[in-house]
């Protein structure tokens, strides 16, 4: 009879020193998620759910399993920040993949005439009607979000 190894779990000092080791990396990676964002999303509120990742990867961590903890600590990182993003922005994910492929095709057409394209000239490009376009781009305006803090500021 064959057994699996037990997981041991940390000792108290083991995950506090693991924690401690490893806060830049919650720092490195929030910076790196950061950068994919809008303005909207605080850095802080990143590195805040990026240490509750940190601190669970401490807790749940088995170095039998052979993976090196700052592997394992940068999924769950990771994972934590994005659960967290995901929380608080109420749009759903099928609008932002939509506006993000509208972006790419502007990019795309700009790079071959190195002009801006045309409303048409882009619905063209998608393969979809102008009124399609025009309803995706309300649908993904009309999910942005100002803060009261901020002066507004038409760009």
């Amino acid at each position: 009879m064959s057994y699996a190894p037990v997981a041991v779990a940390p000792t108290a000092n083991e995950s506090e020193r693991l924690i401690n080791e490893n806060l830049t990396l919650v720092k490195r990676i929030a910076h790196h998620i950061m950068a994919k964002l809008p303005a909207s999303i605080e850095l802080d509120d990143l590195i805040q759910a990026g240490m509750l990742g940190l601190i669970e990867a401490a807790s749940h961590y088995d170095p039998s399993r052979g993976a090196s903890f700052e592997t394992y600590a940068g999924i769950r990182i990771r994972g934590a920040i994005l659960d967290e993003v995901r929380k608080s922005d109420w749009t759903p994910r099928s609008v932002h993949r939509r506006y993000r492929s509208i972006t790419e095709a502007i990019a795309d057409l700009q790079a071959r005439s190195g002009k801006d394209p045309s409303d048409q000239e882009i619905a063209d490009h998608l393969d979809m009607p102008l009124e399609e376009y025009h309803a995706i781009l309300r649908d993904s305006t009309s999910c942005r979000l100002f803060s009261l803090d901020q002066p507004y500021v038409d760009s």
